[in-house]
């Protein structure tokens, strides 16, 4: 496979080729650095005329790319080496997170964007007939589906239009993302209903989420990096997630394996958004949120920058996403992705490590007291209420209260450990 070229909303932003192993270069176009509107992709991939040959290239684009299971399951699909990062990303770089597109050729004009129907039914089906099934694998039926979304989590970029499901072909984008189940953790897309519509209740900003009226349980969430027009036209925004803004592969996402601390995380907001003194009270409550709620693996990849302004040369924190209750399971790791205050361990945190993360954040610890003890009233607040109305809806009742059960003792020890 030749070089892969790279789109923003259509337009030429540079050329991608694989270099020895896993790694990649990017170059800029000649054209872009000299149009007007030339903005980098990355705060880690500046404007520059020379091509990025190290690691930070290979980094950055293999962050666009699903991991795990589901990264397997569609190697198998495409034919291609699990490890050939640059081979998956020409399989299915045609529709990534944010704006870009990854195409052997030119980008496809509007005039060849189509919609091809997948009936709710259909998909329903496809998903009953296999055994550990990979949304995104089950519908890779031809080379024209061109579909890529990072992370572990099994979930497939879909267009909706009312309940009308379609997959994107083309130039056409995607405007939903369909999550399911696995095996391995009973009711996880209650759960994440669950923990969005908590986050959004709240007031963290979150993508609107809801079941599909599927007798599989589906969850539906908006992309917040696609905006619809009146027209129904879809445009793409361009977003990166923190791994890639840091210049971090994706196996580094979590801090004891190399990825950033917490203090890390708060800087990229610092150095990099156009709002920088919201977002970092937006990112404090995401981190008290996700320790409320049981998350432990809330990494580096769960947050993104999205280039919303009018120029798109500086970005904001995005809506958070993948919000789940980990806690709920007992095979998964109670460790944190990111220490608190020198302390992995969630039952080890005590009052002298929230201070010590404060110091480290530059936040005044009694800020960050407040703003937790003020989150754990309006947690416990909406908590009850919503798992009753999502187990009433869509089952998983014994998971839903088993979160509730988990929200109650975190709130009941942060309130002891901030109010001292």
């Amino acid at each position: 496979m030749g070089a892969l070229n790279v789109y923003w909303d259509g337009e030429l932003v540079g050329h991608l080729e694989p270099g020895p192993g896993r790694d990649m270069s990017f170059r800029y176009a000649t054209p872009w650095l000299a149009s007007s509107q030339a903005r980098a992709i990355s705060l880690s991939l500046p404007l520059r005329e020379e091509p990025f040959t190290d690691t930070a290239a290979g980094s950055w684009f293999a962050n666009l790319l699903p991991e795990g299971e589901v990264r397997g399951h569609v190697a198998r699909r495409l034919g291609v080496s699990e490890r050939n990062d640059f081979a998956l990303l020409g399989g299915i770089g045609g529709d990534c997170a944010g704006a870009l597109q990854l195409l052997p050729g030119a980008a496809p004009t509007h005039r060849e964007a189509e919609l091809a129907p997948l009936p709710w039914a259909e998909l329903e089906a496809k998903i009953g007939a296999a055994a550990r099934p990979s949304l995104l694998a089950l519908v890779l039926q031809d080379r024209e589906l061109r579909l890529s979304l990072a992370g572990a989590q099994d979930k497939l970029p879909v267009h909706l239009d009312g309940d009308v499901l379609s997959l994107p072909r083309g130039a056409a984008a995607s405007t939903h993302l369909l999550k399911i189940a696995g095996n391995d953790f009973p009711d996880l897309v209650q759960n994440e209903l669950f923990c969005l519509t908590l986050a959004r209740e709240v007031g963290l900003a979150v993508p609107a989420a809801r079941m599909a009226a599927t007798k599989t349980p589906v969850l539906v969430v908006a992309r917040y990096d696609r905006r619809v027009a009146a027209d129904g036209a879809v445009h793409r925004l361009h977003q990166e997630d923190f791994c890639q803004a840091l210049g971090l592969p994706p196996d580094q996402k979590y801090e004891n394996e190399g990825g950033p601390p917490l203090a890390r995380l708060f800087e990229v907001v610092k150095r990099g958004s156009l709002t920088p003194l919201p977002d970092r009270r937006r990112l404090l409550d995401w981190m008290l949120f996700n320790v409320v709620i049981g998350n432990a693996d809330a990494h580096a990849k769960d947050l993104s920058l999205l280039y919303e302004a009018p120029d798109n040369s500086l970005p904001r924190l995005s809506p958070f996403y993948d919000l789940v209750c980990t806690a709920a399971y007992d095979q998964l790791s109670d460790r944190h992705a990111q220490k608190i205050g020198g302390e992995y361990r969630w039952r080890h945190v005590m009052k002298r490590h929230w201070d010590r993360l404060a110091v480290d954040l530059d936040i005044n610890p009694r800020f960050l007291r407040t703003a937790g003890l003020e989150l754990c009233d309006r947690v416990e607040a909406r908590a009850g209420g919503i798992a009753d109305e999502i187990g009433r809806e869509h089952a998983g009742r014994a998971t839903l209260d088993r979160i509730v059960r988990v929200v109650e003792q975190r709130v009941g020890r942060l309130r002891a450990d901030f109010a001292k």
